[in-house]
Parts: structure tokens; C-alpha cells; sequence
């Protein structure tokens, strides 16, 4: 039996699908596993599973435009220290320029719909970077805490 907050096993565990809305939940859930594989609990897995459902819906709607005949591929690293999820895709590519986060006040007042992903994302993880490359990735972080 391992101890609390102490990974299972360390290592990194990879999915790839195609870019489709249906395809998300797995990957999610793959994600949650992950999580807790690496010694998260439930609630720390669900949100880790949040954000990734987050970052993917974005993949999917925002980098291919909704079309289902791409790839996606997750990986999920688990360390010592943390769990690291990088999402790849050849879509359009996310310019770190182009981030912003959503004043709250503003987005109450107006009643808007939508366009919280990002900022549940940086909510909910430790870090998040964005690379360009061949492929594109979006990295996620979350420690584990120490004594949690």
C-alpha cells in the first residue's frame, strides 16, 4: 500500500484519438486516471480532469475548427512531484499573445456564456505553458502537495 499523496507508480502513460467532441470524455477520463495513479484524490482528480476536458474542448473547437478527421494525442507524466499533462495537435497554434483572461466582474455584469476555459484551466493547475512547434502542445501542471 502506498502512502498518502505518493504515486502509484511514475512513468508516463500516453493516449492519442481522433478530434472529435465524442472522443473528449475518454481522454478526460484518461486524464482523471492518470491523476489518480498519481496519488491525487478524488477531488484534485476531478479537477485535473476538468482542465483537460477544458484544454481538449479547445483543441477541438478552436485549433481544428471542429473537424473530426485530425489527431490528438495526451500524455500524461507522472513524477515524484507532479503530474504533467501535454496535449498535442497540428491545428492552429495558440499565441501566448492572444491569452486573456476574462475580467470576472465584467463577465458577471454582462451575463456572458462561455469563454471560461482558459481560466479554469489556470485555476485549477499549477502551470500551464503553451509551445509551438511541428506539434503543438499545451502542458499542464500540478504538484502534489507535501504532507496533503
Amino acid at each position: 500500500m502506498n502512502k498518502k499523496n505518493q504515486p502509484i507508480a511514475t512513468g508516463i502513460l500516453k493516449l492519442e484519438f481522433p478530434s472529435h467532441f465524442k472522443c473528449i470524455h475518454l481522454a478526460t477520463e484518461f486524464a482523471r486516471e492518470s491523476a489518480h495513479i498519481a496519488g491525487f484524490d478524488r477531488k484534485l482528480s476531478g479537477q485535473i480532469a476538468l482542465a483537460t476536458d477544458e484544454a481538449l474542448t479547445n483543441v477541438v473547437k478552436h485549433a481544428y475548427k471542429g473537424q473530426s478527421d485530425k489527431h490528438i494525442k495526451l500524455a500524461a507524466e507522472i513524477t515524484d512531484e507532479a503530474l504533467i499533462l501535454k496535449i498535442f495537435h497540428t491545428g492552429i497554434p495558440l499565441k501566448k499573445s492572444q491569452i486573456k483572461l476574462p475580467d470576472m466582474n465584467s463577465y458577471i455584469k454582462e451575463r456572458r456564456v462561455g469563454g471560461l476555459g482558459l481560466f479554469l484551466m489556470t485555476k485549477l493547475m499549477d502551470e500551464i505553458d503553451y509551445t509551438e512547434g511541428r506539434e503543438h502542445c499545451c502542458q499542464m501542471k500540478k504538484y502534489r502537495k507535501k504532507g496533503a
